[in-house]
């Protein structure tokens, strides 16, 4: 009895530390430990809307913005190795012996992150800290954003003591989980050897730079004196979609264009050349390599090609604002 009484009397003392402190400082704990903390684990994903997917189970180690992924399920993607040193990205595809590489996504997460610190500040979500709740055996405060009229958008549960999610979902308006990635297993802080992240393979596979140099710009209007053909853009965007920013690459002699969308819990990306580009090709693959719909077309002279993993009725919107 005695013992239950204590626990009764932790939980309290913890939910009482979690609320003194204010959802934006546990949101920029969350940013600090995402580039500082060392950890390793197991963690789970799984797509739930709008069609269910097989569980991605991968064992992690991860030392502030580098990180080794391996892949562990579903069975086709058993073998690979996704490796980020914080300037380029390789992915081992033992089935094909091929390493792709990519430039590092460590960029364009931590201008995600900036985003939802401003989108804070300007008070276009709203976010709650709602209690403590356990996730793979350690304490984790749960935050939660909504839009200030109340739809739902976001969850994150955060270790109290170093700050790192342990469990995120994303949510559709209704407040259904889109998608929910967590750690089963976790060892924290851990020491991971900086041979790790290596970009070491066997030696008989080839390599494959996917991606050219990228330029990134804030606006349409930036890019568009870069690109011989007018860039198409929507004529609206699905509720709660913004342009985030826009990427222009060389592939070859010919640029590629691709507007970025989001509306934070999910995007569309929208790829427009010159040259031949099919849906299912590896560059569009790597580029977008969750999404859930995938759309080509010709518009004039130039390929388009829709992709993302946005609710099928926003994907909808966008691609009939397009065509």
């Amino acid at each position: 009895m005695r013992g239950i009484l204590f626990a009764i009397a932790l939980c309290s003392l913890s939910w009482s530390i979690a609320r003194a402190q204010a959802p934006a400082e546990w949101l920029q704990r969350m940013e600090n430990a995402e580039r500082t903390v060392a950890l390793e684990g197991v963690r789970v994903t799984r797509f739930f809307l709008p069609t269910p997917l097989p569980a991605v189970r991968e064992h992690i180690q991860r030392a502030g913005i580098r990180y080794r992924v391996e892949y562990l399920q579903p069975a086709a993607r058993r073998g690979e190795v996704l490796i980020d040193d914080g300037i380029r990205r390789f992915h081992y595809l033992p089935r094909l012996k091929q390493v792709r590489v990519l430039p590092s996504d460590q960029p364009l997460s931590l201008r995600r992150r900036r985003e939802l610190m401003e989108r804070l500040r300007r008070r276009e979500i709203v976010l709650t800290v709602k209690g403590i709740e356990p996730v793979a055996g350690r304490r984790a405060v749960l935050l939660e954003a909504r839009t200030p009229q109340g739809k739902p958008v976001r969850r994150w549960w955060i270790d109290r003591e170093y700050g790192v999610i342990l469990r995120m979902e994303e949510l559709n308006p209704r407040g259904e989980v889109r998608m929910r990635t967590e750690y089963i297993r976790l060892t924290l802080p851990a020491v991971i050897p900086p041979e790790r992240f290596a970009p070491r393979f066997p030696a008989r596979v080839t390599e494959q730079n996917v991606l050219p140099p990228v330029q990134v710009f804030t606006s349409v209007k930036e890019a568009q004196p870069l690109i011989p053909f007018p860039i198409r853009q929507p004529r609206e965007l699905p509720q709660g979609f913004r342009l985030v920013e826009v990427r222009v690459r060389m592939v070859g002699t010919r640029p590629l264009v691709s507007l970025h969308y989001s509306d934070e819990a999910s995007s569309l990306v929208l790829f427009q050349t010159r040259q031949p580009l099919r849906a299912n090709g590896p560059l569009v693959k790597s580029l977008a390599p969750l999404a859930a719909h995938v759309e080509a077309w010709r518009d004039g002279d130039v390929n388009v090609v829709l992709v993302g993993d946005a609710p099928a009725e926003a994907f909808e919107q966008m691609r009939k604002a397009l065509r």
